[in-house]
């Protein structure tokens, strides 16, 4: 029987109603077609063990829904024309949004990950309601000029720190010195709905699950190493946020014996040796000519050995933090998603890192592995949440049966 994930949907069939078990089987069907693109319905009657009418009636739907479409008969097939099946990634999409400390990114994505068009919102120094307001205001400005007739899904939001999904608040974000944030109170009916509230790492995870390195295995911990510092850890496909929604807070981690005072009161944490803010001020202090991280990396580009020597040693950092979750949980791989961590010539530091630090030594540096090759983008990570409630419960993404439909 099929179990709910994260995001809308019922738990399993038994004893529900007839309109509950449509639902399960919808999902079933839509989750088949987008990990098998090209199936034919014969197929995936076969797989999932429903009926040929009951195939044929739920991708008939999805398809008048714009999320499936009917790719043309292989060339030469004999008798009935067989008509093979992929999801539409061009007649619908999803908003993605990453509420970042300073810049907010806002992404049209097709339900196969990639940007269609993409704005990115400053808002350093402001608070979070004003925040909130560009954001939309740029949101509403991107759907406008982009869409077109695409059906919009609905809007993924992911932000680092602490945050309670299921209440759509965020608790702690250090880094934008936001606490106890009602976002959903501050975006009801502004943005196209469903709108659902993650955290930046279990974003990035489901991502990976359905674009990435998730499609090798499906366990995994997820490193994520940018202005913000979590992870998630991902168990037989299913992303573990924690008792109380705060698993892989790993910023506290302690990775330096320097005296680099953080403010959690302690010194030498993840947050305050290896995030991007914290590579950019030892940039300054070193007299470089960078403002921030994007001007490490460029420096470090054009071969300057002080910008080079800094991200190395970020990696080194984030290595000796990698360590411990691959002693601590023992995941089949550790996928490092970040900004200098995502570039290949800075990567050798980190795995030699895990093979001096890790109990498993080199075997465990093997299993350590960059962010798949789906453009590294939160606001794409983001917008891959509302693609798993989709999967999860197309007729619920819908709004059938609930007086609801998603904005077009």
């Amino acid at each position: 029987m099929l179990e709910r994930d994260q995001a809308v949907g019922l738990r399993n069939g038994r004893g529900h109603r007839g309109d509950d078990l449509r639902r399960l089987n919808t999902a079933a069907v839509m989750k088949h077609v987008f990990h098998h693109p090209g199936t034919f319905r014969s197929e995936i009657a076969a797989q999932l063990g429903l009926s040929a009418a009951s195939v044929t009636n739920i991708t008939s739907v999805l398809i008048n829904d714009n999320l499936l479409q009917a790719l043309p008969s292989p060339m030469g097939a004999q008798g009935r024309p067989r008509v093979p099946l992929q999801v539409d990634h061009r007649s619908s999409a999803v908003l993605g949004i990453h509420l970042g400390p300073r810049t907010t990114g806002v992404v049209l994505m097709g339900l196969d990950g990639k940007e269609r068009a993409a704005v990115l919102v400053p808002h350093a120094g402001m608070g979070p309601e004003e925040s909130i307001d560009l954001v939309v205001a740029a949101a509403e400005n991107l759907l406008d000029t982009y869409a077109g007739t695409c059906t919009i899904l609905g809007t993924g939001i992911a932000t680092g720190g602490i945050v309670d999904r299921e209440a759509g608040i965020i608790v702690d974000n250090p880094s934008a010195g936001w606490q106890n944030v009602r976002v959903m109170d501050l975006l009801r009916g502004r943005l196209p709905s469903p709108v659902i509230l993650d955290n930046n790492a279990r974003a990035a995870a489901q991502s990976e699950l359905l674009y990435g390195n998730g499609r090798r295995t499906d366990d995994f911990v997820l490193m994520v190493i940018t202005a913000d510092i979590g992870s998630v850890m991902v168990n037989s496909g299913r992303i573990r946020s924690g008792y109380s929604q705060t698993a892989g807070q790993i910023a506290h981690l302690r990775v330096s014996d320097e005296p680099r005072e953080c403010p959690c009161g302690r010194t030498g944490c993840l947050a305050v040796m290896a995030s991007d803010d914290a590579v950019t001020r030892t940039a300054i202090e070193r007299g470089l000519p960078a403002r921030n991280i994007d001007e490490v990396l460029a420096l470090a580009s054009a071969g300057d050995a002080a910008a080079i020597g800094l991200l190395e040693q970020r990696n080194r950092y984030v290595g000796r933090a990698a360590s411990s979750l691959l002693d601590i949980h023992d995941p089949e791989l550790l996928v490092v998603a970040g900004t200098p961590a995502e570039a290949p010539a800075f990567f050798g530091s980190l795995i030699a890192e895990v093979g001096k630090y890790a109990h498993a030594g080199h075997d465990a540096a093997g299993r350590v592995v960059l962010s798949s090759d789906h453009v590294f983008s939160l606001s794409l990570f983001a917008g891959a949440t509302l693609v798993d409630a989709l999967l999860a419960d197309p007729l619920g993404v819908l709004g059938v049966g609930e007086g609801e439909g998603p904005l077009s």
